[in-house]
């Protein structure tokens, strides 16, 4: 529920896409033209909105029908009443623009002007939308706005947000797994780059002790580096799972099982030790993530999961 003072109540049904206790981020399609900020939106466009419990602002993404970001949106408005599925928002007339490589704009001070004469808003209040008003820009123009977690949720992260809020445990595995992922081939790339560093400037793989200790202290020093990275996303290939790109707990079980018989119907260590022994380590904690996030996040078994985990290390006892 939408009011603008006095008497302006209008209604929007959103999707919700994240209910965080300090941000909550709700899709809007636009199917009849509507003006935003210094823009028009047409049909087909669409709007991320991000609340913020507590803050006496909402912020908007503003896309195109193909996808383009207009820009960014601040409304201020009172604090919002939150009441279930029900939002009821107060606007205070003030808003920024912000259209991408432009500085932001202040929007709608002579509609605060003639509420604060016409007695529809008190001066205080009319003085600290203002100030907030003030800081956003500023904040704006020193590219501090909007807030990070804004920026990094485009519309592109839509599906992402809604696997995110129907299925968690699936959400965050995947998350976790992919940036393991991607930690072991930056790894690999860090050691193979330092390695060949060293072979070519020291004789660290030649008996040079004191060059073999400094090699192992700089790929340790890469592994931490690259670890925390990745698992914070900020490298390439860290991004987060969308439904279509997704792995399932019951695709590594099915890997398990099959990699698991062929050790037991072939126990030859030496024929399988070699390929297979990273493959099934791989696959128990990959299974062993999915199980820890499905029993964080959905509170339920992980039947499949730890099964698959038996199964790997069942493979690996037999091969060892």
């Amino acid at each position: 529920m939408y009011r603008r003072l006095p008497d302006d109540i209008r209604r929007y049904d959103q999707e919700l896409l994240h209910d965080g206790p300090s941000c909550k981020v709700s899709l809007f399609h636009v199917t009849d033209a509507l003006r935003i900020g210094n823009t028009e939106v047409l049909s087909g466009g669409a709007i991320l909105w991000y609340l913020f419990p507590g803050r006496p602002y909402e912020i908007a993404a503003v896309y195109d029908g193909a996808g383009r970001r207009l820009g960014y949106y601040t409304n201020f408005i009172r604090l919002p009443l939150i009441e279930g599925n029900r939002w009821d928002l107060t606007d205070l007339y003030l808003d920024v623009w912000q259209a991408p490589g432009e500085p932001a704009v202040l929007l709608d001070e002579q509609d605060l002007a003639e509420a604060v004469e016409a007695g529809t808003l008190e001066q205080d209040e009319a003085r600290a939308v203002e100030a907030e008003a003030d800081a956003v820009v500023r904040a704006s123009r020193a590219g501090r706005w909007p807030p990070r977690l804004v920026r990094e949720y485009p519309l592109e992260d839509v599906p992402a947000l809604r696997l995110r809020r129907d299925e968690p445990g699936t959400y965050f595995a995947n998350l976790i797994v992919s940036r393991l992922i991607a930690f072991g081939i930056y790894a690999l790339g860090a050691v193979s780059v330092t390695s060949l560093a060293f072979a070519s400037l020291t004789d660290a793989f030649h008996g040079d002790r004191a060059g073999l200790i400094s090699w192992a202290s700089v790929v340790a020093v890469e592994f931490l580096v690259l670890f925390g990275l990745s698992l914070a996303g900020r490298l390439p290939a860290t991004r987060r799972p969308k439904r279509e790109e997704i792995l399932t707990e019951k695709i590594l079980f099915v890997g398990a099982l099959i990699a698991g018989l062929a050790v037991f119907l072939y126990p030859d260590s030496g024929l399988w030790r070699g390929g297979l022994m990273g493959i099934y380590g791989a696959l128990a904690v990959f299974l062993a993530v999915f199980a820890a996030a499905r029993l964080r996040y959905e509170r339920k078994f992980p039947t499949l999961a730890v099964t698959g985990v038996v199964v790997c290390l069942a493979a690996l006892a037999v091969l060892i």
